[in-house]
């Protein structure tokens, strides 16, 4: 027997591979999905591990069983037909006691490259429905009504076409499940700040106007105070009317120092003479991912804050292609974390995952309410997934 392994950028290359090297009587043992790294989209380009045999010495890995005899039909007596029964043929192995198909590589590549053109043109003839075997089908409009883009719904669905789990397609929780599994691995580790032992951190939160920076630099300071961190709150949203009193009143109930900056050069002055505290809080002005002007406003207060977080603040409530829009435009900002707010305002959480998972950014923390201090909590991926699944809007522990 000959065994081998093949890695293609998809299953229907991967099945060319076998079929051109083995034969069509190859049989699949066993396929694995591998996912490389990538700036943007689902997690980066994926790949396929299949393993494959051939016998070579001439005879077939699955022997045939020997057919029943079958008895002649009494003098009379009518012959009755055999019930037909379809037989399902996994991609992962061949039935039991059954013959190598040798067309079975083919079907299989034309099954994939149909649900990939399907997906392809699902938005633009919303007419047509495609059909998914099993458990597949309604998985998919959860998916779709979850407000998961049209490329990640496309890459779960693809993805348990090949490795559903033990369970297999037929029923909708384990998929539900393996679902959850998969879309877990997409994300970035979550990575929250961390204040250093007599080393100031320095931590800026970005984003446009009305997604929650503001209470949310004050919940931060809320959950820091509390562990007995010395914060100091710097109000740079200056611009909005009622900003500058609003970070103020949430300063005074916490109880935290705050200090007011209007320009670059005052942002840095502030910087170099603060250095009796732990945390120092930005909280920055909106800023819309057209406003040019803005944006160099910004990048130039940044660079005398010289933040080691810039925290990217998404509302879980802003449309998809808003999200990415920001995403792409505060790039030059240096935001290496992602800040998501108003998590318990929205049933569609498909759309902040997606946006999470083409980010390429690590998520740090979760607002999910209206108290200040509160409502406040590390990002956890398995949490946004499973809220994504039960049709759960308010994430809590």
């Amino acid at each position: 027997m000959r065994i081998k392994k093949y890695i293609a950028d998809s299953m229907p290359e991967a099945l060319k591979q076998v079929k051109a090297d083995l034969g069509s009587q190859a049989v699949i043992l066993n396929t694995r999905t591998l996912r490389k790294s990538g700036k943007l989209g689902l997690g980066g380009k994926g790949q396929v591990e299949v393993t494959a045999a051939i016998d070579e010495s001439g005879g077939a890995l699955i022997k045939k069983r020997p057919a029943k005899k079958v008895s002649p039909p009494a003098p009379g007596e009518a012959v009755q037909p055999s019930p037909s029964r379809p037989i399902s043929r996994s991609i992962a192995q061949t039935l039991p006691g059954s013959t190598p198909d040798p067309k079975w590589a083919d079907r299989i590549t034309q099954k994939l490259e149909g649900l990939e053109a399907a997906m392809r043109t699902s938005s633009s003839r919303p007419q047509e429905k495609l059909l998914l075997p099993g458990a597949l089908d309604p998985l998919a409009e959860q998916l779709r009504l979850a407000g998961l883009s049209d490329a990640l719904a496309q890459d779960v669905l693809k993805a348990l076409l090949l490795d559903p789990g033990p369970g297999g397609l037929k029923d909708l929780a384990p998929l539900q499940k393996r679902a959850g599994e998969l879309m877990g691995r997409w994300f970035e580790n979550p990575q929250p700040t961390r204040l250093g032992n007599g080393v100031r951190s320095i931590v800026a939160l970005v984003g446009s106007a009305g997604v929650g920076k503001t209470t949310a630099a004050a919940r931060m300071a809320a959950h820091f105070s509390e562990t007995g961190a010395r914060v100091l709150l710097v109000a740079a949203d200056t611009d909005r009317i009622g900003g500058l009193e609003q970070i103020r009143a949430y300063a005074g109930i916490l109880g935290v120092p705050i200090e007011v900056v209007y320009t670059a050069d005052e942002m840095g002055d502030l910087i170099r003479e603060r250095r009796d505290v732990d945390l120092i809080l930005i909280d920055t002005g909106g800023v819309g991912p057209l406003d040019q002007a803005r944006l160099l406003q910004l990048e130039a207060l940044l660079k005398e804050a010289a933040p080691n977080e810039v925290h990217l603040t998404l509302a879980a409530t802003a449309d998809l292609q808003q999200m990415h829009d920001v995403v792409a435009a505060f790039e030059r900002l240096g935001v290496n974390r992602l800040l998501l707010t108003k998590i318990d305002e929205t049933a569609r959480l498909g759309m902040v995952c997606a946006a999470a998972v083409a980010s390429k950014l690590p998520m740090s923390y979760l607002t999910n309410g209206r108290a200040v201090p509160g409502d406040f909590q590390q990002a956890d991926p398995s949490m946004l997934v499973a809220c994504l699944f039960e049709g759960v809007s308010h994430v809590s522990r």
